[in-house]
């Protein structure tokens, strides 16, 4: 399977496969090569044009995740099926027609064409025009009212609501900013190197995905990849990634690629003492 690939920022957009869920995240397929993501509280989930758990997916999965790769290991921002991600990137980017379903304080509910339904998240910049005029608020609208939506993506990876109307929204000839939410900032370790060498020792051997799993000497747990031109050495003799067990000491140097995995380029194996 090829990957398809898009930038966002420190983010990378990425068509992939689940092979695992694991207690912290996932372990995904990219390419032909895997990648342990881990997900947060805030990870946003999406399954059959509606909000998801982490729960609904499954290994053999095929997915579109957007994944913040400055980081270790990688966060996954979001996870979605193709048909779902197709859907949602369509209701951020495109003008929607739909019909009021619901309204509160934070959200505007409406109901699309072919069923499906999405919560837009409204604001007092939220403009809202009737019969051509733009000075109507969010209370105008009654339920099962036919109505234009415009929407942008929030960083929180909210939609917010850009303009609602009773009349149809033309493509903007270039993107209006929307207001930035603020987001509590969440401590993270400082992010590895693009090569190096680190110690520590070994937690899991994960064959199966190339893969095992450390804490350094710092006490960072980390996923760690290899590949066939990795070099193995156990007390100094060569062997496989086979000899990989819970509790040995390592060295090893490595090289990170540009969805934030480690690859191990040389792994030195030792009993503990």
């Amino acid at each position: 399977m090829l990957a398809t690939v898009f930038a966002f920022a420190e983010n990378e957009i990425v068509e992939a496969k689940v092979l695992e869920i694991t207690e912290k995240g996932f372990v995904l397929q990219v390419g032909t090569e895997p990648l342990a993501v881990d997900d947060e509280h805030d990870s946003r989930f999406w399954r059959g044009k509606a909000v998801a758990k982490r729960s609904d997916f499954q290994s053999g999965d095929r997915v579109f995740a957007r994944i913040k790769t400055d980081n270790d290991p990688p966060v996954l921002r979001e996870l979605a099926d193709k048909e779902t991600w197709n859907w949602l990137d369509g209701i951020r980017k495109r003008p929607q027609a739909g019909t009021v379903e619901k309204i509160d304080s934070k959200t505007l509910t409406v109901k699309f064409a072919d069923g499906t339904r999405f919560a837009y998240r409204a604001t007092d910049k939220s403009k809202v025009s009737l019969k051509g005029k733009p000075e109507a608020s969010l209370g105008d609208l009654p339920v099962g009212m036919a109505v234009f939506l415009k929407g942008r993506t929030l960083p929180t990876y909210d939609t917010w609501l850009v303009e609602v109307s009773d009349e149809p929204i033309p493509l903007p000839a270039s993107q209006s900013k929307e207001p930035k939410e603020k987001k509590a900032k969440v401590p993270r370790e400082p992010v590895l190197p693009e090569s190096g060498k680190m110690t520590g020792h070994t937690l899991a051997n994960l064959d199966k995905l190339s893969m095992f799993d450390v804490i350094t000497t710092n006490n960072r747990a980390l996923h760690i990849s290899y590949t066939r031109q990795t070099k193995f050495y156990f007390e100094g003799r060569p062997c496989g990634p086979e000899a990989i067990e819970r509790g040995l000491q390592f060295v090893l140097l490595y090289m990170r690629d540009r969805f934030g995995r480690i690859q191990a380029t040389k792994v030195e194996l030792y009993m503990r003492r």
